[in-house]
């Protein structure tokens, strides 16, 4: 889930860059950033393009821990989906805002809104991506988790997962199962449930990734940004952190 708006070796504005290119930012001059800032919609782009960001960051998280089943490992999955449920939620809500000011934009008709049109994406939606966000991503709510406490059909309690003596390595194992029955809106043993809901899940992000890089491209493409080797502009970075966990 991660590239360029165009495919390699192609600028926004349609020159090539040579092969051995591979380091790239998408610029745009003083005079397109000017013409940006004066342009409502250039916002909203700005806004999906965090999304995008989120969306790929989080998920990125999940694959790193791919085959790996320490405490610490299975946290990072775990809350990888809880994220990337929930961000994607609010990413739906931002192409919902979208629609009136990119109306009639052939490339939004043709992409993201597209994804509004989608029956099992609005259920999804509906059934789970809301009851994570709401109930274990964006708020920390007790009166939610002690409903779901209740009704949860776990006989006991592992709290919490460790190995080792390194902070950070700790995971509150009950506190995320009881988080992913609020998502599932069922019992956690119900394999077909909650295999189908991680399934769509993951395939609407990719849909709504592969269709923001595109959109996001033609929007550049249209303001004139250009695609350019990073050697020829520094990269902005924020500051190392030196501060190293115990």
């Amino acid at each position: 889930m991660t590239g360029l708006p165009h495919p390699p070796g192609e600028l926004v504005n349609g020159g090539p860059l040579k092969d051995n290119e591979k380091a790239r930012q998408i610029y745009g001059n003083p005079t397109v950033f000017k013409k940006c800032r004066a342009d409502k919609k250039f916002a909203y782009v700005v806004a999906l393009a965090r999304a995008v960001n989120a969306l790929n960051s989080a998920h990125s998280l999940m694959m790193s821990t791919t085959g790996e089943d320490a405490p610490a490992a299975i946290r990072d999955r775990m809350n990888s989906y809880f994220f990337v449920s929930g961000i994607l939620y609010e990413a739906l809500k931002l192409i919902r805002a979208m629609n009136t000011v990119f109306a009639g934009d052939k490339s939004f008709e043709g992409s993201l809104r597209l994804i509004l049109k989608d029956a099992s994406g609005q259920a999804l939606e509906q059934m789970h991506l809301k009851s994570v966000r709401h109930g274990g991503v964006f708020h920390f709510l007790p009166d939610r988790f002690a409903e779901a406490i209740a009704t949860t059909p776990m006989t006991e309690c592992v709290f919490a997962s460790t190995f080792g003596e390194q902070k950070g390595n700790i995971h509150y194992t009950f506190a995320d199962l009881i988080t992913a029955e609020i998502g599932v809106g069922t019992r956690l043993d119900d394999n077909v449930v909650v295999t189908q809901m991680m399934e769509k899940t993951l395939e609407l992000v990719k849909q709504f990734v592969d269709h923001s890089e595109n959109f996001i491209g033609d929007q550049l493409h249209g303001w004139g940004f250009r695609v350019l080797p990073v050697a020829l502009r520094p990269a902005v970075e924020l500051p190392h952190s030196s501060q190293n966990q115990a």
